[in-house]
């Protein structure tokens, strides 16, 4: 994919937050270089795309970029809000270190509504943007705590009871398999890595993620397909056999089965 990645952040700098440029705008589509970006509007209007999802945007909305996801905006309204960025190591003896930095499965979603919630958020951007400004004596631990704090409301507005981070093996899983998606699709190959039979690597999935490890290896190839077919102008012999198939045929089918459509016709339709 020929998509930009921009760096806001300075060298050796780990934590900004500032307010959301008050301009009507349309931006191409992007990345951050390594960094989490949080988005919180009080107020504004138009679209806000991340990957493969088309967010409204509306009052007291949050957003979440991770590191890898590609977005866009079509403001039609004037944003107002706070946008911090961070890089992993601002995190350091986080309790969420590493599991907010997880590319898949998502450790949360892209997008929130906060609704009643708008005031609690507002106080902690603004909270955080005073220390960020004063910098005085351990105003980075002050902040981390109001991350926590964040996180642990929006955990709360997801109503998941999902375990963060997750254990060991599946966090080694993840890492596996963000490398290894794109040629090896079998749960045998993932769990002879790890040391682990596949029932219980299928075990610890279904415990903590409700579903199994074949099922998450699928998620993950059909998330890079849409980014693809989104993204790229590679045709879909190109991206079948990139994406491991050894025949095109094989990726319709499977892209059938986890979508319900083509990936030719789910290409049309978003373009």
């Amino acid at each position: 994919m020929n998509v930009p990645i921009k760096n806001k952040l300075h060298e050796n700098e780990l934590f900004r937050i500032k307010r959301m440029k008050e301009v009507i705008k349309t931006t191409d589509p992007h990345g951050h270089k390594d960094y989490l970006e949080i988005i919180y509007l009080q107020q504004g209007a138009g679209i806000h795309q991340i990957d493969f999802n088309r967010f409204p945007v509306q009052p007291n909305s949050l957003y979440l970029v991770m590191p890898g996801q590609i977005h866009s905006w079509e403001l039609t309204e004037i944003p107002k809000g706070y946008v911090a960025m961070m890089q992993k190591d601002f995190l350091l003896d986080h309790p969420l270190y590493n599991a907010l930095f997880q590319t898949f499965p998502l450790p949360f979603p892209s997008g929130f509504q906060i609704g009643d919630e708008n005031e609690t958020f507002t106080r902690i951007f603004n909270d955080m943007e005073a220390e960020y400004n004063r910098r005085e004596f351990n105003y980075q631990a002050v902040i981390q705590t109001y991350l926590l704090l964040l996180f642990n409301l929006l955990k709360r507005h997801t109503g998941s009871d999902e375990a963060l981070p997750y254990p060991f093996l599946l966090q080694k899983f993840f890492d596996m398999l963000e490398t290894e998606f794109r040629t090896r699709h079998e749960i045998g190959f993932y769990a002879d890595q790890l040391n682990v039979t596949a029932k219980t690597l299928n075990a610890g999935c279904k415990k903590f993620l409700g579903k199994t490890a074949g099922a998450i290896i699928n998620e993950r190839l059909t998330a890079e397909s849409k980014k693809q077919l989104l993204y790229s102008h590679k045709n879909l012999t190109e991206l079948a056999y990139e994406l491991g198939f050894t025949d095109p045929s094989h990726f319709n089918k499977f892209f059938k089965r986890q979508t319900g459509v083509l990936p030719g016709i789910y290409r049309k339709g978003i373009s």
